[in-house]
């Protein structure tokens, strides 16, 4: 049992045990930093309590088959993606070395995604739904031509294919929610009540921390009365985000942060890969054709620049961070225009000409989301600045609603957003 769980001893034991004595909570949280293994362990989880046998991962009861491939009826898993750049390493590690290993780990990485949009979860949202419909016909489309082209060894034909479901798979990735919507709990706790498939139900909610307060209510609803059969697995790397009256309803599983030399004998291990990375997050990041800290650099230059105009305008903004961003977004003389231009010239407009690039609106979202935060909670930001920022933010959570819900164009969302914050748009976007 949980052979794949590596460097995490003490978590593997209990779990181990509660699984040998029949001593298993209906609510679990595994706690941990980021690249601790918790989803892991969470589907590991899953597949061996359903299993028919010894829960050996080799097992070949019907099962353990299901679970393996994130096929299982008796599994939903939802929540905020940890690690999407996954898929891209994993089709790198199929690519150069196809096999049984290599394939099931490209699968399961296209799995984790696809699973997010279970119409099950959907229900009630079929619009929102459809957006993403065509794309994961596409991509079952491929994972089927894959597996055909892998049981008859046609390795020479497996790349063009895998490098579409890759690019596939990115532009269904900018759809997943970014939190945990309230309507997803709702149809999870409807989900939950009807009898599984099998001998029992495993629930998943992954970055359960991301859940707002609509949502938090609906989950503590189902864990203060948890239907029979029925197994949750909440994962944080945020603990002290999840409210006190979850944490009272769920057994805390907790996991270690992993050494620089443990996290590379894992990616050694599982992807044949061999790069200079200080942990497993760092890794999965410098695989992302738009990196977090390139998004949060060209966040710090787009949104400096935005402040610095706005201070020139309004003497009553003040705050050293956001000072700090003015002054080196003037010290580059770039404008909130240009350093728009700039980011959608190596986005490839917002993936609109690379598939590849598909999420880098959501990730500069994120990423900008945050440099906000930081302003906002700076205690020398002063009350006007307070408030100007909030508006920003409302504004930005606005584009993300817009290009999720309604389809629009990135640049063009991008360009009326710095437009409505009075920077008149210098390019031709």
């Amino acid at each position: 049992m949980f052979e794949n769980l590596l460097f995490q001893e003490r978590a593997s034991d209990q779990l181990v045990s509660m699984i040998k004595n029949r001593t298993i909570p209906p609510a679990l949280l595994f706690a941990g930093p980021e690249g601790a293994g918790k989803f892991t362990a969470a589907l590991e989880f899953a597949r061996v309590c359903s299993c028919e046998r010894s829960g050996q991962w080799n097992c070949a009861c019907p099962q353990c088959v299901r679970h393996r491939s994130l096929s299982h009826p008796d599994l939903m898993l939802f929540g905020p993606r940890s690690s999407p750049q996954e898929i891209a390493v994993t089709s790198e590690y199929f690519s150069s070395n196809p096999g049984v290993s290599s394939y099931y780990a490209f699968v399961r990485a296209i799995r984790k995604l696809l699973r997010r949009f279970d119409t099950t979860l959907w229900i009630g949202e079929e619009s929102k739904l459809s957006k993403a419909a065509s794309a994961i016909e596409s991509i079952e489309e491929m994972l089927e031509e894959i597996s055909m082209l892998t049981a008859k060894k046609k390795n020479d034909s497996l790349k063009p294919i895998t490098q579409k479901a890759v690019e596939a798979a990115a532009s269904l990735e900018a759809m997943v929610p970014d939190g945990i919507p309230v309507f997803m709990v709702r149809n999870m706790a409807a989900w939950a009540s009807l009898a599984p498939a099998s001998a029992q139900k495993t629930i998943i909610i992954q970055n359960a921390d991301a859940a707002n307060e609509s949502a938090r209510n609906a989950m503590l609803k189902i864990l203060e009365e948890p239907p029979a059969k029925v197994h949750f697995v909440l994962t944080s790397s945020r603990r002290a985000a999840l409210i006190a009256t979850i944490l009272s309803r769920s057994r805390l599983i907790s996991f270690n942060a992993r050494t620089e030399e443990e996290s590379r004998e894992i990616v050694s291990r599982l992807f044949k890969m061999r790069d200079d990375f200080a942990s497993l997050q760092e890794f999965f990041q410098k695989r992302s054709a738009y990196p977090a800290e390139k998004a949060r650099a060209d966040a710090e230059l787009f949104f400096g620049a935005l402040i610095a105009e706005a201070m020139a305008r309004d003497s009553a903004l003040s705050g050293e961070v956001a000072e700090d961003l003015a002054r080196r977004a003037s010290s580059s003389r770039v404008s909130a225009a240009q350093a728009l231009t700039t980011i959608a010239e190596e986005t490839s407009s917002f993936g609109a000409k690379s598939a590849k690039f598909a999420d880098s609106l959501y990730v500069f979202i994120r990423a900008s989301t945050r440099l906000l935060a930081s302003v906002a909670l700076d205690p020398t930001s002063s009350a006007a600045l307070v408030a100007h920022i909030d508006r920003v933010s409302a504004k930005l959570r606005e584009l993300g609603v817009q290009y999720k819900v309604l389809n629009r164009s990135p640049e063009l969302l991008l360009e009326a957003f710095a437009n409505v914050l009075g920077v008149r748009n210098e390019s031709s976007l």
